[in-house]
């Protein structure tokens, strides 16, 4: 339970103006980091800007620093930029990822601004060159967004794979797909431009990326891997009130906190923390499907070895 409430706190931190990612960050973290165990010196795929491995084993950041300092609201990931310094408490003794490996720039720069990872590069994941040619018994692949081709991605991260390693790999389930409110709204004939523009395109993308688990496992086995462990979690009730939350608000909020000296804003941002905090913790508790389950899961977490 300690593992849950200090990772809450900490996502919120950085997530804090939508604070419903935090819960989907704190479930995705737990069945990796405790389900399945993470090994130092680990390659890590798909990192983003590296926030959500470094709080998942244990970093945090302090209360002046979070997601939407440094932001760029014209383009479609609004976080694909890098214009002002990354503030972290420094911790030597979390299990780090030897290699992290992003496509986007922006990411890796953040990455290496942050210093959890040993090493990190800018790199198609569906075509990986890593200079030492270097093979580990671990991989992380995090969420599979923005590929051009995940069979290709799954077969250059087997390449990297030790004979008896294992890869972690984060996914969806096809049932995420009933639960995308803001995709459904922009279908419908109720302000559809607007709730297309809310959805930007995440409907599609993780769409292209779900299965039902037995699908999944056809498809690991077909690239030569087998199924060793799954670990599933997330409601669709959770996943419906993520896809929401203030995401129609949210540049506003952006813009507003952004308006404030960096005392005032901190002191606004906790209060505003304070208050979701407690509501969270009981949403995640009753809609992440680790305490009350509904046997319908939006993510799952494979532990595959090669076959």
């Amino acid at each position: 339970m300690n593992f849950i409430l200090t990772r809450l706190w900490r996502y919120l931190n950085i997530y804090f103006l939508k604070p419903f990612d935090a819960v989907n960050d704190t479930l995705t973290s737990y069945l990796v980091f405790k389900k399945h165990k993470l090994e130092k010196d680990y390659l890590e795929l798909g990192s983003g800007d590296g926030m959500y491995s470094f709080i998942m084993s244990g970093g945090k950041f302090p209360l002046n620093f979070d997601r939407y300092i440094d932001v760029s609201l014209k383009k479609k990931d609004i976080f694909d930029t890098h214009k002002k310094e990354i503030k972290v408490y420094k911790n030597k003794n979390l299990i780090r990822p030897y290699l992290s490996i992003d496509a986007k720039k922006n990411h890796v720069k953040k990455i290496k601004e942050i210093g959890f990872s040993k090493y990190s590069q800018a790199s198609k994941l569906e075509n990986i060159k890593i200079k030492n040619k270097n093979k580990f018994s671990l991989i992380f692949f995090y969420t599979a967004h923005g590929l051009n081709d995940f069979k290709k991605s799954i077969k250059q991260a087997k390449k990297l794979l030790k004979k008896n390693g294992k890869i972690l790999i984060l996914v969806f389930d096809d049932f995420v797909k009933k639960n995308f409110v803001c995709y459904k709204m922009s279908k419908k004939n109720f302000f559809p431009a607007f709730f297309r523009k809310i959805d930007n395109g995440r409907f599609k993308e993780i769409g292209n990326y779900s299965k039902t688990t037995e699908n999944w496992m056809n498809f690991f086995e077909k690239n030569g891997l087998k199924v060793n462990k799954i670990s599933s979690g997330l409601s669709g009730t959770a996943w419906k009130v993520y896809d929401v939350q203030t995401r129609p608000i949210l540049f506003f909020l952006i813009r507003f906190f952004n308006t404030f000296p960096s005392f005032l804003r901190v002191l606004l941002k906790l209060i505003w923390m304070i208050f979701f905090y407690p509501v969270l913790i009981l949403f995640f508790l009753f809609y992440s499907n680790i305490y009350f389950s509904n046997n319908k899961n939006c993510y799952h977490v494979f532990e595959l070895r090669k076959r």
